[in-house]
């Protein structure tokens, strides 16, 4: 199966035109005010690799919720996201920089401990992999994570190459009282109890991926 990414895209504003359209045949006038349940975060901080900026926001909707996370790290425009599904029963992340981009889709399987992974770069055909929960939480190098036939996912792509870790990110920003303050003190559990880690793992491998912000966001609720 071939996931259209593009065209999927396509289809929502051709939806919306097709509303208004239908408004305007009947001869309607309308007005609205837009409201959205948000919260909004402006970080910066210095890395190894050099001066990077975040600004986040979060959005949330009873069991769904989403976080977007645009940086700037020195002449690199970053960008992570997640959106959840009934409190991560199915999470979409895409992850841009500069011009390229890694997307993927992280979902329960029929069994309790394997997780499934989807992941494209760019326009590419995605692929499909089932990962062992446990494993994933004891790894920490993205070089590392291998499904259960031995496949190493591309979550690099054409993007370049990261210069920071999830563990460089929680040191420079962690501690910072707007990010607690946005976070409504749920921060992320990156050495979670034992008996929770396997409900932990998508956090783990969307902290590692190259580029992504993501693990300071997380419990963003």
């Amino acid at each position: 199966m071939h996931l259209q990414r593009r065209s999927f895209l396509k289809a929502v504003p051709g939806v919306a035109a097709g509303f208004a359209s239908c408004t305007m045949a009947r001869g309607q006038s309308s007005s609205g005010e837009l409201k959205v349940a948000s919260g909004s975060l402006h970080l910066e901080g210095k890395l190894k690799s050099g001066s990077l900026t975040l600004d986040a926001q979060n959005f949330l909707d009873r069991a769904e919720r989403a976080v977007t996370v645009r940086g700037r790290l020195d002449s690199t425009d970053l960008y992570s996201a997640m959106f959840s599904y009934q409190k991560d029963l199915t999470v979409f992340a895409p992850f841009h920089d500069n011009d390229h981009s890694t997307t993927v889709v992280l979902t329960e399987s029929e069994t309790a401990k394997i997780g499934r992974l989807v992941v494209w770069n760019d326009n590419q055909i995605p692929q499909v992999f089932d990962l062992d929960k446990d494993k994933i939480m004891r790894t920490n190098d993205p070089k590392d994570i291998v499904d259960v036939k031995g496949k190493s996912p591309d979550l690099l792509g054409n993007r370049n190459r990261a210069t920071f870790t999830w563990q460089e990110l929680e040191s420079v920003f962690g501690s910072t009282p707007a990010l607690l303050e946005f976070m409504r003190c749920n921060k992320s559990t990156h050495h979670p109890r034992e008996e929770d880690r396997l409900a932990e793992w998508m956090c783990h491998l969307l902290s590692m991926i190259p580029g992504s912000t993501l693990s300071l966001f997380w419990r963003a609720y």
